[in-house]
């Protein structure tokens, strides 16, 4: 089984995996670790480094999402990788956990979860056009047609 850890600046993690086990239903080895305001890079990167390493032995590796590229929460990731069997995937959003998370199975490897996380299907950004095409038309709120 790979563990999942969901990484941010404040508790957006944390609010993504309840967001994440509404849709999906209760989540096993899947773990947050936020950046609290104030709180020291070293000392996050010991948080998420005990989060990492707890129980590793149980684990094929772990998918690290984190919420931007370049901030304490990745550079932190990054730090830790030398020492963890880890992937780190930034841009982190709902479809893109959603995804990762129904699909892992338990036999799922590391490079399968992380091809799932960074495909283009799992991104979930698209514009929606909410022009109507054709002029002006409207939809009609009655089913009756004198109206």
């Amino acid at each position: 089984m790979i563990k999942i850890v969901l990484i941010s600046h404040g508790p957006f993690c944390e609010g993504l995996l309840e967001t994440l086990q509404m849709i999906a239903g209760p989540q096993k080895d899947v773990y947050t670790v936020a950046l609290k305001e104030g709180e020291s890079p070293d000392g996050y990167r010991d948080r998420l480094e005990e989060t990492i390493s707890s129980n590793e032995k149980d684990y094929e590796g772990t998918l690290v999402l984190c919420d931007i590229k370049g901030g304490t929460p990745y550079n932190s990731a990054a730090f830790v990788s030398q020492k963890h069997q880890l992937s780190l995937v930034t841009g982190m959003n709902v479809p893109m956990a959603i995804t990762v998370i129904t699909s892992r199975l338990p036999d799922s490897s590391l490079s399968e979860l992380t091809k799932l996380a960074v495909d283009e299907m799992s991104v979930g950004i698209e514009q929606v056009d909410l022009n109507f095409k054709g002029g002006k038309k409207r939809g009609k709120l009655s089913i009756n047609k004198n109206r």
